[in-house]
């Protein structure tokens, strides 16, 4: 696949497998700015796909987004929830928890959102399943647990361990040779 100038990529463009990230990162996109800081494509040691985590007066979220998987095991079934699923995520949120200090791990939320199937909100063990259309109520209708400066001071600290958040314009220098 060519590129706008009619030349082939030079490098392989990484793309989560299983997730609709994008989509996620736009509903995301509609907290607001002065109360949520929000890291996307965040790439956490042991997974394939990356996550997006979330920083508000709610706590922190560790959102893995998915897309239902029409010709294989179903992830969800009337048993409930497949326990590898809410196994995963609740490392992701453990890892991002191990990242900083500042919070107590009961208010780092593993999500797992379904993007283009309508799921209830459920919580299996400690992880929200939910739907893209639930995901701002999950996150928002839990009480306050962080005031601005805390909320601001754990944004920094996971600033400085998983990088910058999409919110905030990167500049980057060229460097010449």
């Amino acid at each position: 696949m060519t590129n706008d100038s009619g030349q082939w990529p030079t490098r392989a463009v990484p793309r989560p497998r299983n997730s609709d990230g994008g989509a996620v990162s736009a509903i995301l996109g509609a907290l607001p700015d002065d109360e949520w800081t929000v890291f996307e494509d965040v790439a956490l040691r042991g997974r394939r796909t990356p996550v997006q985590v979330a920083v508000g007066p709610q706590g922190i979220f560790v959102i893995e987004s998915r897309r239902p998987r029409p010709f294989s095991r179903d992830e969800l079934c009337s048993a409930g929830v497949r326990q590898d699923l809410v196994v995963r995520a609740t490392r992701a949120a453990a890892s991002v928890n191990a990242r900083t200090g500042l919070v107590e791990a009961k208010h780092v939320t593993p999500v797992v959102c379904y993007f283009g199937r309508e799921v209830a909100p459920v919580v299996a063990g400690d992880v929200v399943v939910c739907s893209s259309r639930n995901l701002l109520a999950v996150m928002t209708a839990r009480p306050t647990i962080l005031d601005d400066g805390r909320r601001q001071l754990v944004a920094l600290d996971l600033d400085t361990s998983i990088g910058t958040p999409a919110r905030r314009p990167v500049v980057r220098k060229r460097r010449r040779r």
